[in-house]
């Protein structure tokens, strides 16, 4: 037995466009970070998050302290800035050698 069965297709096809269109809303809003976690992902301090912004990186200001990055649009332009491209684990485990 499905979730599906009794439904005619319409139904069906529509539930699924529902699903798929809350599941890229829910990807977008995943991908906002505020700048400690935006330099927690690149390895950077948050005074180059700010030096960054300051030379145009997009950002979104909420209030007139709170700033937001979108992570899709500043990795293009660090991309376009610097020819960086993410590789390998977010966030890299230290490794102890005693």
């Amino acid at each position: 037995m499905t979730p599906y069965d009794g439904l005619t297709m319409n139904e069906r096809t529509k539930i699924k466009s529902e699903t798929a269109t809350e599941m890229k809303l829910a990807e977008k809003v995943a991908e906002i970070l505020d700048k400690k976690s935006y330099a927690e992902r690149w390895c950077f301090s948050v005074r180059t998050i700010d030096n960054f912004l300051r030379a145009g990186m997009p950002h979104l200001r909420v209030g007139e302290r709170r700033v937001r990055i979108i992570v899709a649009e500043a990795d293009a332009w660090m991309r376009q800035r610097f020819g960086t491209q993410r590789r390998g684990a977010l966030l890299r485990q230290r490794v102890d050698h005693n």
